[in-house]
């Protein structure tokens, strides 16, 4: 018994220091910038029938965002050791690639300039850091808005005519990787689901919804303040 007495001293004295050392958390503040790939894995519209305005005819549509490059700017704040808080903005420069078909006149399919943009508020948990290491995964989830627009959605020439891009609500989930290269900079990797709902309207026509996960791959380096 008298062995393991230290042993039973070491542990209270974790458990009593614990509170303070959470008390004693210093907030701080980063600013991150990445490239990343944004990588839509649904159409907006797939092969749905439709009266194409304009013509009169009936034709079956489908058309999405293709994979593209993206560009990231995040700033987060700690909450304590392992909780924070981040707001992140994305622009993908992504096109829309529309194939249709008219029974009986014709078919084809063409892309035109279109772009994406998000901003979103998440909370993020650390859930791992390796022992002597400046390496940390983190898991995250949040909410945003997620913006569709560009040359696809005002062209008033196009197969379609003007239609509106729109802002749709998102739920955001995702995971990332640190390595700390200094007490200020360091190196992030991250992988991100943006869950949303896309709805389109047509001349007194509505298309159906369809379920959005649009992933976003990004790598970057941030600064603490």
């Amino acid at each position: 018994m008298s062995g393991a007495r230290p042993i039973w001293l070491s542990l209270c004295l974790v458990l009593a220091l614990a509170p303070a050392t959470a008390a004693q958390h210093t907030p701080s503040y980063t600013l991150g910038a990445s490239v990343g790939l944004y990588l839509p894995t649904a159409d907006l519209v797939s092969d749905q029938n439709i009266v194409q305005p304009g013509s009169g005819l009936a034709a079956t549509i489908s058309f999405g965002q293709r994979t593209s490059g993206a560009l990231v700017l995040r700033g987060t704040r700690t909450l304590s050791a392992k909780l924070a808080i981040e707001l992140e903005f994305f622009w993908a420069n992504s096109q829309i690639e529309l194939t249709w078909v008219r029974p009986g006149v014709d078919q084809n399919q063409t892309k035109q300039d279109a772009r994406v943009i998000a901003l979103s508020a998440d909370v993020l948990y650390e859930i791992f850091r390796a022992p002597f290491t400046p390496f940390a995964i983190h898991v995250l989830g949040g909410l945003g808005l997620l913006n569709r627009g560009g040359d696809f959605f005002e062209d008033s020439e196009g197969f379609l005519g003007a239609i509106d891009g729109g802002t749709d609500p998102t739920f955001v989930l995702g995971v990332g990787f640190r390595y700390g290269l200094s007490p200020q900079w360091g190196l992030r990797l991250d992988f991100r689901d943006y869950i949303s709902s896309y709805r389109q309207s047509l001349e007194d026509q509505d298309l159906d919804s369809e379920l959005q996960n649009d992933f976003l791959i990004s790598a970057g380096i941030e600064y603490t303040l």
